[in-house]
């Protein structure tokens, strides 16, 4: 892979960065109107608060700092590293995990960085950053290897104590996974049960001396085993209720991974070193984190939506990783007396994979600004010991929190469908050479599949999202106040632009007159690829507004023009699968 710093010579993510992030609002909805944090630290000198920022600017340095040296260690050590690691994959000895050497060392190399905990609150010893920063982090970690970034964003999980658990909590567990002294894992799925979380049958029993035994099997649990000598914390969804109680009889419990058996690892296309493990609980001990009954309804939601939005970011990982590969080879590939990249059908495929890795990219960050808005705020309000139903009622809380869960879905299921055509068109540049583990596209593309399967498959998140959207677009829904305040920042819409926003609605119409539930769940991908592509095509224009470089605004207005027809092309041919249904 190329190495360079996957920041500071990405032209485009440091444009995004510099203009197209509206900072001080993101920085204020962090760190509150007072800085408090920073204010803590110069009252105790406690120096789990000295990174604090004190004001907008200084945050911002400090997370371009950050990206900095988050880029300079992924795009040239973890990006060096990642062919080899992948070729030596994982060993199940004896009960363990063999993990192979370079990636122990680039692990204990990363925790000296500082960089590990960014989602991670002060408290616990992180760097609390916001959700815009951890999207910035994992698109940088994606694009170097994929493997890699699952593991330090199930670390970053710890998120999730350090605001339900108990002060011991958060001491025993959740600042050990800041210092990188040990992993997490998020242990849900069960071998007859994926994302079907309502029918969980691991079970949790209260014993006398008020501490819970766990019992039950878990599969497809990424990094469920630790990291070599560094141990997993498994944040484990188990049945405190009723075994036909539904969601309301779901707790979450933290499992350390010694107390559990692991009963073998996955042999899988990709990620080859990121185990999957199964997981076996046998009268394994477990702490509750927060009430019983709240497990799926309200703890397990914080971590999907986390990991969603960590999903989504990957996607424009991948696809810039993808992308400055194919540059670089379709440059230096000569054929027909000419370099490939000259030829008009490679140039095409180089950028389609160009634009959509930026679409893709404005629409994981404008998920992370909408998360932004409301969950600190949240936060504080939970810290201050403000009764949930109080909280839940807030304005800001409400419009956020529901407008996060949709864009969350939307954001995963878009992002991690196109990475997929993205890391395919790379196989497809590089032609036969491609299809050989020679290049790393090969291990891209194996890489990029796994993203529209795990954090809830494709489908599981066209089911979530159609009604959120139908409901959202209705003639007073948020959703549709959302998508008109995002026109309106665009000065003069193209005429694609507004012939997107007519196909949307026109398809709106014609999905709400199918009758049969049926007939709606065959053509829904229909819907949620119309409103994606009108939320990305939105957000495309909405970024040029912000351009001054006459250079890069011309070359920005062009990309974004192919982009526009790309969708509404696509758009056309989903609303007429949706209108052949009503025939």
């Amino acid at each position: 892979m190329l190495s360079n710093n996957y920041f500071t010579e990405d032209p485009d993510l440091q444009l995004i960065f510099e203009i197209m992030v509206d900072w001080e609002t993101v920085v204020r909805d962090c760190e509150g109107e007072n800085f408090a944090d920073h204010a803590l630290y110069q009252k105790t000198g406690d120096s789990r608060y000295q990174m604090a920022p004190a004001n907008t600017k200084e945050a911002i340095d400090l997370y371009r700092a950050s990206l900095e040296s988050m880029g300079a260690f992924f795009g040239t050590k973890v990006s060096q590293i990642s062919g080899t690691i992948d070729k030596q994959g994982l060993l199940f000895q004896d009960g363990k995990v063999v993990f192979p050497p370079e990636l122990l060392r680039i692990y204990e190399e990363f925790r000296n960085t500082g960089l590990m905990p960014y989602s991670i609150s002060r408290e616990a010893g992180g760097l609390a950053m916001p959700a815009t920063m951890w999207a910035f982090f994992t698109m940088i970690m994606a694009r170097a290897d994929v493997s890699f970034c699952m593991t330090i964003t199930l670390l970053n999980l710890a998120q999730i104590i350090a605001r339900y658990g108990t002060n011991e909590q958060i001491e025993t567990f959740a600042a050990k996974a800041s210092s990188g002294e040990s992993l997490f894992a998020m242990a849900l799925t069960e071998p007859d049960y994926g994302s079907d979380l309502n029918n969980v049958r691991t079970t949790a029993t209260k014993r006398e001396d008020g501490k819970y035994v766990l019992n039950g099997t878990k599969r497809f649990i990424s990094q469920g085993c630790g990291l070599g000598d560094h141990p997993a914390l498994l944040l484990t969804l188990a049945r405190t209720g009723k075994q036909n109680g539904g969601a309301r009889g779901l707790s979450v419990f933290l499992v350390k991974s010694s107390d559990v058996k692991i009963a073998g690892i996955e042999t899988k296309m990709g990620i080859h070193s990121s185990p999957t493990c199964e997981v076996v609980y046998e009268e394994s001990l477990g702490e509750i984190l927060g009430e019983e009954g709240q497990g799926l309804t309200k703890y397990t939601l914080g971590m999907t939506n986390f990991m969603r939005l960590g999903s989504a970011a990957g996607g424009p990982g991948g696809a810039a990783g993808a992308y400055f590969e194919c540059q670089k080879y379709a440059n230096e590939r000569v054929q027909f007396g000419k370099p490939i990249a000259e030829i008009p059908a490679v140039a095409e495929m180089l950028g389609k994979i160009k634009r959509e890795t930026n679409a893709m990219r404005l629409l994981t960050l404008e998920t992370a600004r909408v998360i932004d808005s409301y969950q600190h705020h949240q936060i504080r309000l939970e810290k201050a010991g403000l009764v949930e139903r109080a909280i839940r009622k807030e304005e800001r809380i409400q419009k956020g929190s529901n407008l996060a869960a949709l864009l969350t879905s939307i954001a995963k299921y878009y992002c991690s469908e196109e990475a997929n055509v993205c890391a395919s068109l790379a196989v497809q540049i590089h032609g036969g050479a491609g299809y050989t583990e020679d290049y790393d596209v090969a291990r891209m593309f194996r890489d990029s599949r796994i993203n529209t399967i795990y954090e809830g498959t494709s489908q599981i998140h066209v089911r979530i999202a159609t009604g959120g959207i139908l409901a959202g677009m209705s003639s007073e829904g948020l959703f549709r106040k959302y998508i008109e305040e995002l026109l309106q920042t665009i000065p003069k819409p193209s005429s694609r632009l507004l012939e997107l926003t007519e196909i949307f609605e026109n398809a709106l119409v014609s999905f709400r007159e199918l009758g049969e539930e049926l007939c709606k769940e065959r053509v829904a991908e229909n819907l949620m690829v119309i409103t994606a592509r009108t939320l990305t095509a939105l957000l495309y224009e909405k970024a040029l507004v912000k351009i001054e470089d006459q250079a890069i605004l011309i070359r920005w207005k062009s990309e974004c023009s192919e982009y526009l027809i790309d969708c509404t092309a696509i758009a056309l041919a989903c609303r007429y699968r949706i209108q052949s249904v009503l025939a």
